[in-house]
């Protein structure tokens, strides 16, 4: 990937979180070119973060960027703040500067996005059909782009993990989709867990012969899975194994022989053990879906000592629970109690806000938001030294205090 002049390259092996496009100058990139001697990189991906910081991936992969020597982009104006128009406009400004500036090739480029990030980037992949490869997490929404390479990060203990399931079995016909369930909650990848999209971008252009086959790549590729494969098996969980065979034949075929994957397959496939957990997993599903319909029922109809007490118990209960769903069902709480309480501020209905609220102080105390959210209910109840107590609190856990400064509710406080 070379630019017109040498100085309009970013400095391999270093992140520069904040490149201003040339076009709009309110507009930036974070960005990092990958530390490799050898050859410079072609490929890229562009990340969507929910939260508009595009450089918390590009930090997070940047090792495995150079280990596969793909460039790493964070667009810095992609957030749940924003419109799809909004998002969708300012990646054109972003996908135009990479192509002009730094000729990177469209067919060259993957999007990866989580929860909110991750739809935005399946809406650009279905406005841009010359990108034709995209990831999602943590959130996902149908694409019009029907010639697009799919892959999904599930994680088990995320509170849309039901829906992401969902959208993965109506994928069961679509060869190009392939999800990876994996031990995390609503966030960012692991780089364990991140390491195979860097491994399936390269290994999907192999197969359709956009790149050159790498041997050393494939057989690696190869020997990592039946690694993954013999630990699972070793710790006996049989559907995360079964998953690593499908995911190795997805990644594989075409590419090498996958026969020894599609036999351990139909091995684990017969075992008693197989079926005994998968009957275990449906049921832990349908009492996960069972629950939640039954919270939302009671959102409002049962007080906060139901709710105080319901939490407790699923606080206790996820502590030694490896299938997830408690902590599932506690992000869906925080979750249903930021949405809920986000239009009841537009009301004003104080009653209703002190119960949602409870809930999600309760089911999700480390984050910012609950916090935040409760200093502007006090200040609806006119108690302003409790509302800076809350603010407070809100910028410990993490609250960013320029959003506080810009909110017009709290200029009363100051």
């Amino acid at each position: 990937m070379n630019a017109c002049s040498q100085q309009d390259l970013p400095v391999a092996g270093k992140v520069n979180d904040q490149i201003r496009i040339t076009s709009d100058s309110t507009l930036s990139f974070a960005f990092y070119p990958p530390l490799d001697t050898v050859q410079p990189t072609k490929v890229a991906f562009i990340f969507f973060d929910p939260s508009g910081n595009g450089a918390l991936p590009v930090h997070l992969y940047k090792k495995l960027a150079d280990k596969y020597n793909i460039a790493l982009i964070g667009n810095n104006n992609s957030s749940n703040t924003n419109d799809f128009n909004s998002i969708s406009a300012h990646f054109a400004a972003l996908l135009g500067e990479l192509k002009t500036i730094y000729h990177l090739s469209e067919k060259n480029i993957a999007l990866w996005g989580f929860s909110g990030g991750a739809k935005a980037a399946l809406k650009n992949i279905g406005l841009n059909n010359q990108i034709n490869y995209c990831i999602y997490g943590g959130s996902v929404m149908d694409i019009e782009n029907n010639r697009c390479e799919l892959l999904g990060f599930n994680g088990k203990q995320d509170m849309n993990y039901t829906d992401l399931l969902w959208f993965a079995n109506e994928q069961q016909k679509n060869l190009r989709h392939y999800q990876i369930q994996f031990t995390g909650k609503h966030t960012w990848p692991d780089t364990i867990t991140a390491e195979n999209a860097f491994r399936w971008l390269l290994l999907k252009k192999m197969q359709r012969k956009e790149l050159d086959k790498d041997s050393k790549l494939i057989s690696g590729t190869k020997s990592a899975f039946k690694k993954e494969i013999k630990k699972k098996l070793i710790a006996t969980h049989y559907l995360d194994a079964v998953n690593a065979c499908n995911k190795a034949i997805f990644f594989l075929q075409q590419l090498t022989d996958v026969s020894q994957f599609e036999t351990q397959k139909a091995y684990i496939l017969n075992m008693p053990q197989f079926t005994a957990e998968y009957k275990a997993f449906e049921t832990s599903i349908l009492k996960e879906t069972t629950l939640k319909k039954e919270y939302l029922q009671n959102l409002f109809s049962k007080d906060t000592t139901y709710w105080n007490k319901t939490i407790t118990e699923l606080f206790a209960s996820s502590k030694s629970d490896n299938s997830g769903v408690y902590n599932r069902l506690l992000g869906f709480l925080s979750l249903a109690g930021y949405t809920y309480a986000s239009r009841l501020f537009q009301v004003n209905d104080i009653k209703a806000l002190e119960q949602i609220l409870c809930i999600y102080h309760h089911s999700d105390p480390s984050n910012p938001e609950q916090a935040y959210m409760s200093a502007k209910l006090w200040l609806l109840k006119n108690e302003p030294e409790k509302a800076k107590e809350m603010l407070k609190e809100s910028i410990q856990l993490g609250m960013d205090n320029s959003r506080i400064q810009s909110d017009e509710i709290f200029k009363l406080l100051r």
